[in-house]
């Protein structure tokens, strides 16, 4: 967000405004349940507003977020039973607030920062802040590596779930050691309620979270190369039941450490650019009363050709992680993805990364300046058939029946969808931008085993965004 200064304390001091508001109206049409009378199809509207006030000031600074959020027509009629369940995101809404319209009022973030902190580099923040794991370093004057980085790369673990009308913060610390060639950074942090949640303001605080990472900044020791390594920590004590296979939450909590690394380079020839970046992850834990172990991995290259009409940039590749094989054998080999922004990798969320494969092919163009067209098609399957078919983006709710993620049996199937994305998104000015989504899912055998009337699926949105 832009920020317009109210008021100068001193030279070195101010204090400015922001703000946005988010219009999005959307419609879903879920894959059709068997049982008549459901509402599978419908649209659902919502406004989104944020004002924020910042303190400016070398040696420290405040920043406070008000959100309030208000939704209307939540389809009341869309929850089939088990295991077809409810029929898209809105009717995760409606499961949530019980009514078919929903709002809130919340302080989003409020948070002090100290930027210079005992030694140059060195800054901690205290408060409710955003966080998306991979977004440690930002490097404003490169735009292909800050997109590769914010699309491609971040919120696959830890993220703000910012599709969704509610998002969700996290309270807690962070402090972050920021020098020319490496950056490290820690926090500890408990994550609020919110995603498909009204009551975003309140703390989870039965879900600690902790993280370490150490990033060796982009073209400093390899050329063209940005390397990070990241710890996740992640205890959930609500005691909520799971769906999620094995023993469930019978006994003990969910407690995982999640160990990983990405490594990003670009390299620039007289025609374009290439970009090839990998990203893996191993799990150890305790999933209730027994052992998790887990991976994911993912490798993916593309050239944009600079010097053609509308730049295209094509790109490619393939995501697994693992699967539980054996679901009453007394270990867990599900890959957990905490807290993510899911809806990044899964443009039409009926699917997110665990017990997943994904091989994809992208395309985005841009016509003018101010207009981008990208396009995604995606083999979805299942890793393992044995295990579930999952959705979800992680706890929404601190106690309850919600978990946060649904899991769908595969009916020994592991074909799932294949899915054509195509996001338009066009810039008017600084001020307000517009995007739209339209997706559809060609449902494959797992699909086609629980919705035995249509297997096929859409997603549309059209949004407005104004912002100051």
């Amino acid at each position: 967000m832009a920020e317009i200064k109210l008021f100068t304390l001193d030279k070195n001091t101010s204090i400015s405004a922001s703000g946005e508001i988010t219009a999005r109206n959307t419609y879903e049409n879920w894959f059709e349940p068997a049982l008549p009378n459901l509402e599978h199809s419908y649209d659902y509207f919502f406004t989104r507003s944020r004002l924020a006030i910042a303190l400016r000031n070398p040696y420290i600074g405040a920043y406070v977020q008000a959100q309030h959020v208000y939704m209307w027509n939540l389809p009341e009629n869309s929850i089939a039973p088990s295991p077809q369940g409810p029929m898209g995101s809105g009717a995760i809404y409606y499961m949530h607030a019980r009514s078919d319209t929903d709002h809130s009022l919340i302080i989003r973030q409020a948070y002090l920062d100290f930027p210079k902190l005992f030694l140059k580099g060195l800054s901690v923040r205290i408060g409710r802040f955003d966080y998306a794991d991979g977004q440690e370093v930002i490097y404003k004057k490169n735009a292909k590596v800050t997109w590769l980085k914010n699309a491609r790369l971040s919120d696959r673990m830890i993220g703000a779930f910012d599709w969704s009308a509610y998002n969700r913060s996290f309270d807690g610390l962070q402090a972050a050691y920021d020098g020319k060639v490496f950056n490290l950074f820690a926090s500890v942090t408990h994550p609020t309620q919110g995603g498909f949640e009204n009551n975003a303001q309140k703390t989870i605080s039965a879900i600690d979270l902790g993280n370490i990472t150490g990033t060796m900044k982009y073209g400093e020791l390899l050329k063209n190369t940005e390397v990070r390594a990241f710890y996740y920590y992640y205890n959930d004590h609500r005691n909520i039941p799971s769906i999620l296979g094995e023993s469930g939450l019978k006994e003990g909590n969910i407690r995982i450490n999640t160990f990983g690394t990405h490594w990003l380079h670009t390299e620039n020839i007289k025609s374009g650019v290439f970009d090839v970046l990998f990203w893996g992850a191993l799990q150890e834990g305790e999933w209730g009363a027994v052992d998790h172990r887990a991976w994911a991995a993912t490798i993916e290259g593309g050239f944009q050709f600079t010097n053609v009409l509308f730049k295209p940039w094509i790109r490619g590749g393939y995501f697994a992680s693992s699967g539980d094989s054996n679901l009453n054998d007394g270990k867990h080999g599900t890959f957990y993805q905490m807290l993510p922004t899911a809806r990044k990798y899964a443009f039409f969320p009926f699917y997110n990364l665990m017990n997943n494969e994904d091989l994809f092919v992208q395309a985005i163009v841009k016509p003018t300046e101010a207009l981008s067209i990208r396009a995604d098609l995606h083999s979805l399957s299942l890793q393992n058939k044995q295990d579930l078919w999952y959705m979800g983006a992680g706890p929404t709710q601190g106690s309850g029946s919600i978990f946060g993620y649904l899991g769908r049996p595969s009916n020994n199937h592991d074909g799932l969808a294949t899915v054509l994305d195509i996001s338009p998104g066009y810039t008017f000015s600084k001020y307000l931008s517009a995007n739209l989504y339209y997706g559809h899912a060609f449902g494959k055998d797992v699909l086609k085993s629980i919705y035995k009337s249509n297997s096929n699926g859409d997603l549309f949105y059209v949004e407005l965004k104004t912002q100051f």
